[in-house]
Protein backbone atom coordinates (compact mmCIF):
# COMPACT_ATOMS: atom_id res chain seq x y z
CA UNK A 1 0.00 0.00 0.00
CA UNK A 2 2.61 1.97 0.76
CA UNK A 3 4.56 1.45 -1.70
CA UNK A 4 2.19 2.58 -4.60
CA UNK A 5 1.93 5.68 -2.33
CA UNK A 6 5.25 6.77 -3.05
CA UNK A 7 5.29 5.80 -6.58
CA UNK A 8 2.25 8.44 -7.07
CA UNK A 9 4.62 11.19 -5.75
CA UNK A 10 7.01 9.75 -9.22
CA UNK A 11 4.22 10.32 -11.89
CA UNK A 12 3.07 13.01 -14.40
CA UNK A 13 -0.10 13.34 -12.66
CA UNK A 14 1.50 14.30 -9.47
CA UNK A 15 3.20 17.55 -11.16
CA UNK A 16 0.29 18.36 -12.02
CA UNK A 17 -1.36 18.12 -9.11
CA UNK A 18 1.06 20.32 -7.84
CA UNK A 19 1.32 22.73 -10.47
CA UNK A 20 -2.89 23.32 -9.64
CA UNK A 21 -2.43 23.42 -6.15
CA UNK A 22 0.35 26.10 -6.55
CA UNK A 23 -1.77 28.19 -8.17
CA UNK A 24 -4.48 29.82 -5.26
CA UNK A 25 -0.58 30.31 -3.27
CA UNK A 26 1.13 32.16 -5.82
CA UNK A 27 -1.95 34.28 -6.00
CA UNK A 28 -1.75 34.70 -2.84
CA UNK A 29 2.04 35.44 -2.57
CA UNK A 30 2.29 37.82 -5.09
CA UNK A 31 -0.81 39.55 -3.73
CA UNK A 32 1.52 39.81 -0.47
CA UNK A 33 4.58 40.80 -2.59
CA UNK A 34 3.04 43.92 -4.08
CA UNK A 35 1.92 45.30 -1.14
CA UNK A 36 4.97 44.47 1.12
CA UNK A 37 7.56 46.26 -2.11
CA UNK A 38 5.57 49.82 -0.64
CA UNK A 39 6.45 48.72 3.15
CA UNK A 40 2.44 47.75 3.32
CA UNK A 41 2.37 44.17 5.13
CA UNK A 42 -1.65 43.09 3.65
CA UNK A 43 -2.29 40.17 6.02
CA UNK A 44 -6.36 40.07 4.68
CA UNK A 45 -4.93 37.86 1.58
CA UNK A 46 -7.28 35.24 3.26
CA UNK A 47 -10.49 37.21 3.97
CA UNK A 48 -9.61 38.25 0.33
CA UNK A 49 -9.85 35.27 -1.08
CA UNK A 50 -12.78 34.01 0.80
CA UNK A 51 -14.81 37.16 -0.20
CA UNK A 52 -14.19 36.95 -3.80
CA UNK A 53 -14.29 32.95 -4.18
CA UNK A 54 -17.94 33.72 -2.79
CA UNK A 55 -18.62 36.57 -4.60
CA UNK A 56 -17.25 34.71 -8.34
CA UNK A 57 -19.40 31.94 -7.68
CA UNK A 58 -22.60 34.02 -6.68
CA UNK A 59 -21.53 36.47 -9.86
CA UNK A 60 -21.62 33.06 -12.06
CA UNK A 61 -24.73 31.97 -10.72
CA UNK A 62 -26.62 35.11 -11.23
CA UNK A 63 -25.41 36.26 -14.87
CA UNK A 64 -25.23 32.74 -16.42
CA UNK A 65 -21.35 33.66 -17.04
CA UNK A 66 -18.33 32.15 -15.46
CA UNK A 67 -16.33 34.90 -16.90
CA UNK A 68 -18.51 37.67 -15.32
CA UNK A 69 -18.13 35.83 -11.80
CA UNK A 70 -14.89 36.26 -12.23
CA UNK A 71 -14.90 39.98 -12.73
CA UNK A 72 -17.34 40.49 -10.20
CA UNK A 73 -14.78 38.30 -7.98
CA UNK A 74 -12.03 40.71 -8.58
CA UNK A 75 -13.94 43.41 -8.22
CA UNK A 76 -14.80 42.64 -4.73
CA UNK A 77 -11.04 42.02 -3.75
CA UNK A 78 -9.94 45.40 -4.76
CA UNK A 79 -12.79 47.07 -3.13
CA UNK A 80 -12.07 45.22 0.36
CA UNK A 81 -8.47 46.56 -0.52
CA UNK A 82 -9.40 49.33 -0.73
CA UNK A 83 -11.19 49.71 2.41
CA UNK A 84 -7.70 48.78 4.33
CA UNK A 85 -6.54 51.78 2.60
CA UNK A 86 -9.56 53.98 3.44
CA UNK A 87 -9.69 53.64 7.24
CA UNK A 88 -5.91 53.05 8.10
CA UNK A 89 -4.50 55.61 5.64
CA UNK A 90 -7.69 58.37 5.97
CA UNK A 91 -9.72 57.31 9.23
CA UNK A 92 -6.20 56.72 11.13
CA UNK A 93 -6.96 53.16 12.38
CA UNK A 94 -4.83 50.47 12.99
CA UNK A 95 -4.64 48.67 9.14
CA UNK A 96 -3.26 45.38 11.33
CA UNK A 97 -6.10 45.36 13.72
CA UNK A 98 -8.68 45.84 10.38
CA UNK A 99 -6.98 42.81 8.75
CA UNK A 100 -7.35 40.76 11.53
CA UNK A 101 -10.83 41.86 11.95
CA UNK A 102 -11.42 40.82 8.55
CA UNK A 103 -9.84 37.59 8.64
CA UNK A 104 -11.65 36.65 11.70
CA UNK A 105 -15.29 37.39 10.67
CA UNK A 106 -14.72 36.44 6.66
CA UNK A 107 -16.22 32.80 6.59
CA UNK A 108 -19.23 33.90 8.73
CA UNK A 109 -19.67 37.02 6.76
CA UNK A 110 -19.53 35.06 3.97
CA UNK A 111 -21.77 32.15 4.54
CA UNK A 112 -24.40 35.02 6.32
CA UNK A 113 -24.63 36.37 2.48
CA UNK A 114 -24.76 33.38 0.96
CA UNK A 115 -27.72 32.11 2.94
CA UNK A 116 -29.23 35.47 2.43
CA UNK A 117 -28.92 35.57 -1.14
CA UNK A 118 -29.29 31.98 -2.07
CA UNK A 119 -30.88 30.02 1.40
CA UNK A 120 -28.20 28.02 1.26
CA UNK A 121 -25.80 27.44 4.25
CA UNK A 122 -22.36 26.24 3.67
CA UNK A 123 -22.20 25.61 0.52
CA UNK A 124 -23.22 26.70 -3.41
CA UNK A 125 -23.24 22.15 -4.55
CA UNK A 126 -27.25 22.84 -5.65
CA UNK A 127 -26.45 25.96 -7.76
CA UNK A 128 -25.98 25.53 -11.07
CA UNK A 129 -22.78 27.70 -11.87
CA UNK A 130 -21.39 28.01 -15.14
CA UNK A 131 -17.53 27.67 -14.51
CA UNK A 132 -14.27 28.20 -16.32
CA UNK A 133 -12.94 24.92 -17.80
CA UNK A 134 -9.11 23.84 -18.69
CA UNK A 135 -7.40 24.70 -21.78
CA UNK A 136 -5.12 22.38 -23.97
CA UNK A 137 -2.39 24.13 -25.06
CA UNK A 138 -1.82 23.58 -29.77
CA UNK A 139 0.68 21.62 -30.43
CA UNK A 140 2.25 21.36 -26.71
CA UNK A 141 -0.26 19.49 -25.59
CA UNK A 142 0.92 16.80 -28.30
CA UNK A 143 4.47 16.93 -27.40
CA UNK A 144 5.16 13.75 -24.61
CA UNK A 145 5.81 14.56 -21.52
CA UNK A 146 6.39 18.73 -21.82
CA UNK A 147 2.50 18.11 -23.06
CA UNK A 148 1.06 16.23 -19.66
CA UNK A 149 3.03 19.10 -17.77
CA UNK A 150 1.98 22.33 -19.38
CA UNK A 151 -1.39 21.27 -21.58
CA UNK A 152 -4.11 21.16 -19.92
CA UNK A 153 -4.60 22.97 -16.82
CA UNK A 154 -7.02 25.46 -15.81
CA UNK A 155 -7.10 28.91 -17.84
CA UNK A 156 -6.92 30.62 -14.22
CA UNK A 157 -3.11 28.78 -13.83
CA UNK A 158 -2.10 29.90 -16.93
CA UNK A 159 -3.27 33.43 -16.30
CA UNK A 160 -1.66 33.19 -12.72
CA UNK A 161 1.87 32.47 -14.49
CA UNK A 162 1.12 35.50 -16.94
CA UNK A 163 0.65 37.66 -13.55
CA UNK A 164 3.51 36.66 -12.25
CA UNK A 165 5.88 37.43 -15.35
CA UNK A 166 4.47 40.98 -15.62
CA UNK A 167 4.42 41.51 -12.06
CA UNK A 168 8.12 40.75 -12.67
CA UNK A 169 8.65 43.42 -15.33
CA UNK A 170 6.48 46.04 -13.10
CA UNK A 171 8.60 45.60 -10.01
CA UNK A 172 12.24 44.96 -11.58
CA UNK A 173 11.96 46.91 -14.89
CA UNK A 174 10.06 50.14 -14.71
CA UNK A 175 10.53 53.37 -13.15
CA UNK A 176 6.93 52.72 -11.39
CA UNK A 177 8.22 49.50 -9.73
CA UNK A 178 11.53 51.12 -9.42
CA UNK A 179 9.28 53.51 -6.85
CA UNK A 180 7.11 51.27 -5.26
CA UNK A 181 10.35 49.13 -4.11
CA UNK A 182 11.93 53.11 -2.66
CA UNK A 183 8.55 53.36 -0.65
CA UNK A 184 9.35 50.04 1.34
CA UNK A 185 12.69 50.69 1.53
CA UNK A 186 12.62 54.33 2.91
CA UNK A 187 9.59 55.97 2.71
CA UNK A 188 10.59 59.49 3.70
CA UNK A 189 13.46 59.21 1.71
CA UNK A 190 11.12 58.38 -0.97
CA UNK A 191 8.89 61.85 -0.09
CA UNK A 192 12.45 63.36 -0.29
CA UNK A 193 12.62 62.44 -3.87
CA UNK A 194 9.46 63.73 -4.86
CA UNK A 195 7.57 60.04 -4.93
CA UNK A 196 4.13 60.50 -3.44
CA UNK A 197 4.36 57.28 -1.45
CA UNK A 198 0.47 57.01 -0.11
CA UNK A 199 -0.40 56.80 -3.95
CA UNK A 200 2.02 54.00 -4.52
CA UNK A 201 0.64 51.97 -1.43
CA UNK A 202 -2.70 52.09 -2.67
CA UNK A 203 -2.42 51.33 -5.69
CA UNK A 204 -0.13 48.35 -3.94
CA UNK A 205 -2.93 47.66 -2.17
CA UNK A 206 -5.44 47.22 -5.28
CA UNK A 207 -2.48 45.21 -6.88
CA UNK A 208 -2.60 43.00 -3.89
CA UNK A 209 -6.27 42.90 -3.91
CA UNK A 210 -6.54 41.84 -7.46
CA UNK A 211 -4.42 38.78 -6.85
CA UNK A 212 -5.24 37.66 -3.88
CA UNK A 213 -9.34 37.78 -5.44
CA UNK A 214 -7.68 35.49 -8.11
CA UNK A 215 -6.96 32.81 -5.88
CA UNK A 216 -10.35 33.03 -4.71
CA UNK A 217 -11.69 32.96 -7.60
CA UNK A 218 -10.02 30.20 -8.87
CA UNK A 219 -10.34 27.58 -5.82
CA UNK A 220 -14.66 28.17 -6.67
CA UNK A 221 -14.95 28.60 -10.01
CA UNK A 222 -12.02 26.29 -11.04
CA UNK A 223 -10.47 23.81 -9.14
CA UNK A 224 -13.25 23.07 -6.60
CA UNK A 225 -16.11 24.44 -8.38
CA UNK A 226 -18.20 25.57 -5.32
CA UNK A 227 -17.91 27.78 -2.71
CA UNK A 228 -17.67 25.96 0.70
CA UNK A 229 -17.00 27.42 4.57
CA UNK A 230 -13.46 27.68 5.02
CA UNK A 231 -12.66 26.45 1.24
CA UNK A 232 -9.49 29.05 1.66
CA UNK A 233 -8.01 26.82 4.30
CA UNK A 234 -4.69 28.79 5.00
CA UNK A 235 -3.76 29.08 1.74
CA UNK A 236 -3.80 32.73 1.85
CA UNK A 237 -1.25 32.04 4.97
CA UNK A 238 0.69 30.27 2.90
CA UNK A 239 1.23 32.85 0.43
CA UNK A 240 2.27 35.57 3.18
CA UNK A 241 4.53 32.64 4.26
CA UNK A 242 6.04 32.89 0.88
CA UNK A 243 6.39 36.28 1.22
CA UNK A 244 8.27 36.52 4.58
CA UNK A 245 10.40 33.61 3.52
CA UNK A 246 11.51 35.37 0.17
CA UNK A 247 12.54 38.91 2.51
CA UNK A 248 12.06 40.51 -1.13
CA UNK A 249 13.38 37.78 -3.60
CA UNK A 250 10.93 37.23 -6.42
CA UNK A 251 12.38 33.82 -7.19
CA UNK A 252 12.52 32.65 -3.39
CA UNK A 253 8.85 33.70 -3.27
CA UNK A 254 7.83 31.35 -6.37
CA UNK A 255 10.04 28.62 -5.10
CA UNK A 256 8.43 28.98 -1.54
CA UNK A 257 5.22 28.68 -2.63
CA UNK A 258 5.87 25.77 -5.27
CA UNK A 259 7.08 23.68 -2.14
CA UNK A 260 4.08 24.59 0.36
CA UNK A 261 1.92 23.41 -3.13
CA UNK A 262 3.99 19.97 -3.22
CA UNK A 263 3.69 19.71 0.47
CA UNK A 264 -0.25 20.18 0.24
CA UNK A 265 0.14 17.68 -2.71
CA UNK A 266 1.56 14.71 -0.76
CA UNK A 267 -0.66 15.35 2.11
CA UNK A 268 -3.85 14.76 -0.47
CA UNK A 269 -2.33 11.55 -1.56
CA UNK A 270 -1.37 10.23 1.90
CA UNK A 271 -4.50 11.07 3.19
CA UNK A 272 -6.45 7.88 1.07
CA UNK A 273 -3.92 5.49 2.65
CA UNK A 274 -5.55 4.01 6.91
CA UNK A 275 -1.64 4.34 7.61
CA UNK A 276 -1.81 7.33 8.54
CA UNK A 277 -3.67 9.68 10.71
CA UNK A 278 -6.14 11.65 8.88
CA UNK A 279 -5.48 14.72 11.08
CA UNK A 280 -1.76 14.38 10.62
CA UNK A 281 -1.27 13.62 6.88
CA UNK A 282 -3.87 17.04 6.52
CA UNK A 283 -1.51 18.73 9.53
CA UNK A 284 1.43 18.44 6.90
CA UNK A 285 1.69 21.82 4.71
CA UNK A 286 1.28 23.49 8.00
CA UNK A 287 4.42 21.76 9.51
CA UNK A 288 5.96 22.64 6.11
CA UNK A 289 5.30 26.16 6.47
CA UNK A 290 7.09 26.08 9.86
CA UNK A 291 9.67 24.22 9.20
CA UNK A 292 10.63 26.72 6.52
CA UNK A 293 9.97 29.57 8.15
CA UNK A 294 12.21 28.27 11.16
CA UNK A 295 14.70 27.38 9.20
CA UNK A 296 15.07 30.51 6.99
CA UNK A 297 14.77 32.60 10.64
CA UNK A 298 18.20 30.11 12.17
CA UNK A 299 19.72 31.02 8.47
CA UNK A 300 19.27 34.77 8.80
CA UNK A 301 20.28 34.08 12.95
CA UNK A 302 24.11 33.13 11.65
CA UNK A 303 24.23 35.26 9.21
CA UNK A 304 23.37 38.54 11.24
CA UNK A 305 25.92 36.69 13.70
CA UNK A 306 28.92 36.15 11.29
CA UNK A 307 28.35 39.95 10.28
CA UNK A 308 29.28 41.64 13.40
CA UNK A 309 31.99 39.10 14.21
CA UNK A 310 33.62 40.16 11.23
CA UNK A 311 32.90 44.10 11.82
CA UNK A 312 34.40 43.47 15.22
Amino acid sequence: MLSSLFSTLFTMKFVQTVIRLATPIVFAAIGTFVAASTGIGNIAIESIMTFSALAGVLGSYLTGNAWVGVCIGFIVGICTALLIAFFSMKMGANAFLIMIALNTFADSVAIFTLYQITGDKGTTASLATPILGTLDIPVIKDIPILGEILSGHYILTYICWILVILLFILIYKTPLGMHMRACGLNPDSARTAGINVERLQVLSLILSGFFASLGGVYLSLNYLKIFSKAMVSGQGWMGIAANGIANGNYGVLLLSALIFAIFRAVSIIFSSSTAFPVDLVGAVPYFSVFFLLTLVSIINYYRTKRGKVEEE
